[in-house]
């Protein structure tokens, strides 16, 4: 599905990964492309690559384009929000990625009611993104198809029925990538200490984290019928899984994302 225009407010690695993606992948034309960007160097980069048209700040151009998706950073939020305000028109619909900043906060500063808000993670800069969506009810369905269709050049998107799942989309996915990090950081640290070299333990860890997630991808079942394929009744894996639920290791990560969801809340206030 195509999208008739897009104008991309902010070209840093989320809103320029986005901008890639759609360009790329002829989600949008790229005449019907506009990034809003002050730092001249990234501008100048992003339309090499995907041929849009760039201007260092908001006029009112932005009102001629069909989404507006703002992907600045949450703190410059009131700063956007100010600006962009005057330059809206009730027909089109606004799209964040800003972490963080709720459906509420997007009406108030923006006086708007199509509002988006998402929640995309970093591997969409490879095309491997997971994002979720949650629409105001007063989006209409094919703008709702066409932002889909946006983060499905990303990776793959999902709808959520409730703003609140956006919170929690943000513990799972959106931090996930840090979490998958943090147990590659372990992984390696213990194969260090068994004796391999820097560079052979990352290659034996991105490797094994690669190779299992495609398994888990491809063999269609659920992780637990997967591990326990592995886990083999006193053998090698059956003694680090033991000793992860001695520790409650389980019970830590299921709490460290919860206590993630918690301060998404916060935020979001």
């Amino acid at each position: 599905m195509k999208t008739a225009s897009l104008a991309l407010i902010g070209g840093g690695n989320m809103g320029g990964a986005i901008l890639r993606a759609v360009a790329l992948q002829g989600v949008v034309s790229a005449e019907r492309l506009l990034l809003v960007e002050p730092d001249s160097e990234k501008a100048a980069t992003l339309s090499e690559v995907t041929g849009c048209e760039v201007q260092s700040k908001m006029d009112g151009r932005v009102s001629e384009y069909e989404l507006l998706l703002l992907a600045t950073k949450p703190q410059g939020a009131p700063l956007v929000m100010s600006e962009l305000r005057p330059l809206l028109s009730p027909e089109q619909t606004v799209v964040s990625v800003m972490a963080g900043i709720s459906l509420a906060t997007l009406r108030e500063g923006l006086g708007h009611e199509r509002l988006i808000r998402t929640m995309p993670n970093t591997p969409a800069q490879l095309g491997e993104g997971m994002t979720a969506v949650y629409a105001d009810p007063s989006v209409p369905e094919a703008s709702r198809q066409q932002v889909q269709a946006v983060f499905n050049a990303c990776g793959a998107c999902l709808e959520v029925e409730r703003e609140d799942a956006i919170d929690a989309a943000t513990a799972v996915s959106g931090s996930g990538p840090a979490y998958v990090f943090y147990l590659a950081e372990q992984m390696m640290a213990a194969a260090q200490g068994l004796g391999f070299s820097e560079a052979a333990a990352q290659t034996l860890v991105q490797k094994t984290l690669r190779g299992a997630t495609l398994l888990w991808e491809q063999k269609g079942v659920s992780a637990e019928t997967l591990r326990r394929q592995v886990t083999s009744p006193g053998g090698t894996t059956e003694a680090a899984v033991t000793h992860f639920e001695s520790q409650a290791v389980g019970t830590h990560l299921q709490e460290g994302l919860r206590q993630a969801y918690q301060r998404a809340k916060e935020l979001a206030r």
